[in-house]
């Protein structure tokens, strides 16, 4: 960077190199191709939503469940739950073409948390949900989150955000609810992102709906536009940029 060679990684998965070196642990093959453009979200945003979803919140096809911001995250985690056969599933984000794009995914009540109480319409709805997933990591978030839960819920938090919030722990205890951190959806890749490309195959993951597909070297304005929530999961790719 201005003439300083620069380096390093993250959760040893990605790389804006020519090339890189992966340990075989850290690597899985696929038996049918992808587009790789579809494929580069699975190892980090999908997997943690869908995974925090059907691995660790499990919920049944009569639950209710909520998800806390609908980012590349959330919105995965709103595919995860209509996979799951959830009968209800709410989306909360402030953004309105993020909350357009959680129902056409498959969430079936959608909240604006700027104009409305999140917290009061989900207990209103539902009268208290079997599961609820953060992606905020918000300490105001969290603790409506716990607070629309019913008894023996969980919260899944899935955020990297605040370092440190308050959580009402008397209801936490008095309803005796789980509050689970979830790391990567709990997810074993090597099994676990090719159930991803299979469910995308079968049109019950459409990927393309989340992501938009930049020239690799336009990287301020594909991160300009993540950043203004213009899109969802921008994609850096080498050679033509296609749809």
């Amino acid at each position: 960077l201005d003439g300083a060679p620069i380096g390093g990684g993250f959760f040893g998965q990605s790389s804006f190199c020519t090339y890189a070196i992966a340990g075989s642990r850290n690597a899985v093959a696929l038996a049918e191709p992808i587009d790789p453009a579809l494929a580069a979200p699975l190892g980090c945003s999908v997997q943690t939503g869908v995974g925090a979803v059907l691995n660790v919140l499990a919920p049944q096809p009569d639950d209710a469940l909520v998800v806390f911001g609908a980012g590349a995250v959330g919105l995965s985690a709103v595919m995860g739950a209509r996979i799951a056969g959830c009968r209800t599933i709410i989306a909360v984000d402030p953004i309105d073409q993020r909350r357009m794009l959680a129902s056409e995914l498959g969430a079936t009540v959608t909240i604006d948390p700027t104009t409305d109480d999140a917290a009061a319409a989900v207990l209103e709805l539902t009268g208290g949900v079997a599961a609820v997933l953060d992606t905020t990591a918000r300490p105001d978030v969290l603790a409506a989150a716990v607070g629309v839960l019913r008894p023996r819920g969980t919260l899944a938090l899935v955020g990297l955000g605040a370092l440190t919030a308050e959580l009402p722990v008397a209801a936490i205890m008095g309803k005796g609810l789980t509050v689970r951190g979830v790391v990567e959806g709990d997810s074993e890749p090597q099994t676990f992102i090719p159930r991803l490309v299979a469910l995308h195959r079968r049109g019950e993951l459409p990927l393309d709906r989340m992501v938009s597909r930049y020239p690799f070297d336009d990287f301020e304005r594909a991160w300009a536009a993540a950043k203004a929530a213009d899109v969802v999961k921008p994609v850096l790719v080498t050679g033509a940029v296609g749809s």
